[in-house]
């Protein structure tokens, strides 16, 4: 029989593939961004950092983008798909949080790029990619700051980001907008903790301004982070050199500070009440016990250190379960067959979230394990509506007709309704093209002029037949997949097509059928094409 066979590598995920076939920018969602007031009042100012020059930079985009969205030939104004969107976030589980891009260093830069029209089709999907993936990330956050109860004057956490249906430049802000929001509430709540600081002024009022200095670089550092600064520890775990009976309440006060400036925010109330005590400690030292002043401070540096390592453990944990939680019980996008449940898996991820304490290996391998099968099928399915879409670009006037969710027949219009194409994904992750056509009846089968031409008509199908796969070979490369068709040339395969082109056939009229029930979605908009489209080699890395 006349067939193609290619394995298939998905070298990148565009963000426009749907199972379903639905095209993610036709309907859209409310792209208004409605996100709760989030000012307080020790921390209620815009942000004028690091953050804001990403929003600047964003509204900027949009500005360009406007102006020239006409000629805009980038994916950029392309909705994310719930196929594309499911598979990056479930490779990102697999990884962790501690594998996310710095969104806030590389925003800026990607949308520079479109604004300028600078960015290539695979540029675009990785912003797509890095997008994504910082949403994810967000999200996690959002989950695991709402396991902790609001105190008062906390602000609102904002909603979780939805990147499914919008346009990558609203993304881009709803993205800035929502990190500024979380910054904030992080950033109030570590301050309503600083300032429950064991530290009675009743009971030592001759030394409360001294107290208050100690906590105002804390304030400082975190306002600094609300605005998009960096909040990282600094301290001093090594004893320091000198005249240890020279120290006094100042140099105690400086020290103090700039260790408690530094702490995470999710630093533990326990670990911060140790580091009181050895500051309280080593002021009081200072008249009394003068050489004692350096080992309290030595002690609260040491400890800073190691309760920020464990607190840096039990977030990334948290955050890691929260992720993978999400991914987990998300439910397949539409079109998609049911994705393999995890009740295991999700047991240990729950346990995680809510103690901080990190998986064990055996747990570890159970979560992956789940996360593998789930990305295993979502993988598949994306290959398949990724080669669907390809072949669907085959020509105008065409059927195109799903079997079932493993292939797929298209009839060019040329044909006359009497051959098709099939196209299949195997077990194995193989891609094949067959040509087909209806079997003879027996009374054409016992005619030899009919047989004769029959033959004469499958040696022209399978000639055209190459010129398609060869084809679809580049088609395939515009949707993420690298397939190398290798063509073989024999007689035609029999069988029954697919009932939208049975129907089709009936008529007697493919191109008819084509703007008939057959085809009842209409064909995806297709990207624009490279300038010179070529198949890519296993050697080639670009």
């Amino acid at each position: 029989m006349s067939s193609a066979y290619a394995g298939t590598d998905l070298y990148t995920v565009m963000p426009d593939v749907s199972a379903s076939g639905i095209d993610p920018t036709m309907a859209q969602p409310d792209l208004g961004l409605h996100l709760p007031d989030t000012g307080v009042s020790d921390l209620a100012h815009t942000a004028t950092g690091h953050v804001d020059v990403v929003g600047h930079a964003v509204d900027h985009a949009v500005d360009e983008a406007a102006q020239q969205l006409h000629d805009m030939i980038v994916p950029a104004l392309i909705g994310l798909a719930d196929l594309s969107g499911a598979l990056l976030v479930t490779r990102l589980a697999l990884r962790g949080t501690m594998a996310l891009a710095a969104f806030n260093n590389k925003v800026a830069v990607d949308q520079e790029a479109m604004a300028r029209r600078q960015m290539s089709l695979e540029d675009g999907s990785e912003c797509w990619r890095r997008a994504a993936e910082a949403a994810a990330g967000i999200n996690a956050r959002i989950t695991v700051l709402g396991l902790a109860p609001a105190g008062p004057g906390d602000p609102p956490l904002p909603p979780p980001v939805q990147p499914v249906g919008v346009p990558l430049d609203v993304l881009w802000k709803r993205l800035a907008a929502t990190e500024r929001a979380l910054r904030r509430v992080e950033a109030q709540r570590a301050a309503r903790a600083t300032a429950r600081l064991p530290f009675q002024h009743r009971e030592d009022p001759e030394h409360a301004d001294w107290y208050d200095r100690l906590r105002a670089k804390r304030h400082r550092a975190l306002k600094a982070y609300a605005e998009g600064g960096d909040l990282s520890a600094r301290p001093a775990a090594e004893p320091r050199t000198g005249d240890h009976t020279a120290l006094t309440e100042e140099d105690v006060l400086r020290e103090g500070a700039e260790l408690l400036a530094g702490l995470p925010l999710a630093f533990t109330s326990e670990g911060r009440e140790l580091i009181d005590d050895c500051l309280l400690e080593a002021r009081r030292a200072v008249g009394r016990r003068p050489t004692a002043v350096r080992r309290y401070l030595d002690e609260a540096a040491l400890i800073a250190r190691k309760e920020s390592e464990r607190a840096a453990r039990a977030e990334t944990a948290r955050r890691d379960a929260a992720l993978r939680l999400q991914v987990l019980r998300a439910a397949a996008p539409e079109g998609v067959d049911p994705l393999p449940e995890a009740p295991a898996a999700t047991d240990v991820l729950e346990r995680v979230l809510r103690s901080g304490v990190p998986a064990s290996k055996e747990d570890e391998r159970t979560v992956q394990q789940a996360l593998a099968a789930r990305s295993a099928a979502l993988h598949r399915a994306y290959l398949v509506a990724a080669l669907r879409r390809a072949s669907e670009q085959w020509g105008d006037g065409s059927v195109h007709a799903r079997a079932d969710a493993e292939h797929w027949d298209f009839a060019p219009a040329a044909w006359g309704g009497h051959y098709w194409l099939r196209v299949r994904l195997t077990a194995t992750g193989q891609a094949r093209v067959l040509t087909m056509r209806r079997a003879l009846t027996a009374q054409e089968a016992a005619d030899p002029h009919t047989v004769a031409r029959w033959q004469a008509m499958d040696a022209g199908r399978c000639a055209e037949s190459a010129a398609y796969v060869d084809e679809l070979g580049l088609l395939s490369e515009e949707e993420g997949v690298r397939a190398e068709f290798t063509w073989t040339e024999s007689q035609v395969l029999t069988g029954e097509p697919a009932p939208g082109l049975t129907d089709a056939f009936r008529d007697g009229s493919a191109a008819q059928a084509s703007r008939g029930a057959a085809s009842t979605r209409s064909r995806p908009a297709r990207r624009p094409q490279r300038q010179q489209p070529r198949q890519r080699r296993r050697d080639d890395h670009r």
